[in-house]
């Protein structure tokens, strides 16, 4: 997995491409990042939850033993999320549904317990990151700008929290006409690479103050909706466009410098739909850069699941789920790249994906195919696979446990393998399981005595 996230250790396996003009996924000229010990005064720092209670616990080892919270595990903020940052710290981020979010960073003592650092409170999260120094979090809400008749422009929000002083600030950029399209946008993931920062931009429909100020925009007056409808994160007043009318689009924004204020690149494809895994208000990250800095794009295909109704028109998205990129040092995408995950391996949608290590990625797929997507919060999604992204090649992970009840978090990636939580049925607990890069094999490693474990990461001792 990319260093936003997890850092990982020392490249083990070389991708080899697949005719000569394409550069392998190993070629790379920056030095990879290295994993220290924990010879080095390193620990493994698990994040799990026992009886309404989260902890933080360290382990030696994800590959064997057991480890328990009772007695051992430093109770901490519950988190939705856990970002891991440059082997120092790990942050707690709270998503609290619809309510402002809050925080709080963790380090290794001298001791080598987990200890609180700092804490933070902060805007709704739907998104999350890293740029620099920081831990971004991103959501969309209200501006403090409104029209004649009322209606309120939507924004971008951000949170820097930092991760050296525990200062966090705000900022905010328009989040309607973002793409000149009229809609209003989110952002979903943050990836760094290149010396840039890349962010999948997902078009959310107009909103009143959009189609007030942008008419022309709207392509379908019968897509405005005639009544307020929807339930949850999906409601939506009378007035409106609900959901986009470009489902069958995916939109990079691409920053070269430090901050949102400036205007992006925005790349843009029609081979795949809009880039993020999602459920209910959550968009989750589906863009990541191998280790050559190549970018690759996945997609789900979720406007296939948008559907009309005699209430409600709206624009049914075609495309599979798939995979683009766009090669290190460009601003557009490769003409010549393009996966359908819907006519390899299984053949279903994905619906999340992390990167291993150099051209690998681990695929979360919908266990029922594309039917099963359609079931939203519902849907069964228990199925991996390894994704040879050079190879263009899908191997279903096998080896997980029959009694699988469902994964983590985040998984951990560390010398060309990675590891994911496993949660079971019948009383069994929690393990991480390590899955082969090259095989798709899964093999049984830490078990973790909690009721539930959310993920793993690295982390060296403070003195």
């Amino acid at each position: 997995m990319k260093k936003n996230l997890h850092t990982l250790g020392l490249l083990a396996l070389l991708c080899i491409g697949t005719t000569g003009l394409l550069t392998s996924c190993s070629d790379s000229n920056d030095t990879p990042e290295t994993t220290p010990g924990t010879d080095a005064g390193t620990s493994y720092v698990i994040a799990a939850m026992d009886d309404g209670t989260s902890y933080l616990i360290t382990a030696p080892s994800l590959d064997e033993g057991t480890v328990t919270v009772r007695g051992m595990g430093t109770e901490v903020l519950g988190g939705s999320y856990w970002v891991f940052k440059n082997h120092k710290y790990v942050f707690s981020l709270v998503y609290n549904k619809g309510g402002a979010g809050t925080g709080a960073s963790y380090y290794l003592n001298a001791t080598g317990k987990p200890t609180e650092k700092y804490s933070y409170e902060f805007n709704r999260i739907t998104s999350y990151g890293t740029w620099g120094d920081k831990v971004v979090t991103v959501s969309t809400g209200n501006s403090k700008t409104t029209d004649a008749q009322g209606n309120i422009a939507q924004a971008l929000l951000f949170n820097y929290l930092d991760e050296n002083t525990g200062g966090q600030t705000e900022g905010s950029i328009d989040a309607e006409n973002f793409l000149g399209n009229g809609e209003k946008v989110t952002f979903a993931g943050l990836e760094e690479a290149n010396g840039k920062l890349y962010t999948s931009v997902v078009p959310m429909g107009m909103s009143l103050y959009g189609i007030a100020k942008w008419p022309d925009k709207v392509t379908d007056h019968e897509l405005i909706a005639k009544a307020d409808g929807g339930s949850a994160s999906g409601s939506y007043t009378a007035g409106v466009i609900p959901s986009t009318q470009y489902p069958d689009r995916a939109y990079i924004a691409i920053y070269s410098g430090t901050s949102f204020a400036e205007k992006p690149v925005i790349a843009s494809t029609d081979r795949i739909g809009f880039a993020c895994g999602r459920m209910r208000s959550q968009y989750y990250q589906t863009i990541w850069a191998a280790d050559n800095g190549d970018l690759y794009v996945f997609s789900p295909g979720y406007g296939r699941t948008f559907t009309s109704s005699a209430d409600l028109k709206k624009v049914t998205g075609t495309k599979p789920s798939g995979v683009v990129r766009i090669r290190k040092g460009e601003t557009d995408f490769d003409p010549d790249y393009y996966v359908n995950f819907e006519e390899i391996g299984t053949k279903h949608p994905i619906f999340r994906c992390w990167h291993i290590s150099d051209c690998h990625f681990l695929l979360q797929l919908y266990s029922e195919g594309v039917d099963g997507m359609k079931k939203g919060k519902d849907a069964i999604v228990n199925e991996l696979a390894v994704f040879d992204a050079e190879k263009k090649t899908v191997v279903p992970v096998t080896g997980l446990p029959s009694n699988l009840a469902g994964f983590g978090g985040e998984p951990y990636g560390e010398n060309g393998a990675m590891y994911i939580a496993v949660t079971v049925t019948g009383g069994d607990k929690p393990a991480f399981y390590k899955i082969d890069t090259v095989t798709g094999r899964a093999h049984k490693g830490l078990v973790i005595d909690a009721e539930s474990v959310a993920t793993a990461g690295k982390l060296t001792i403070q003195k």
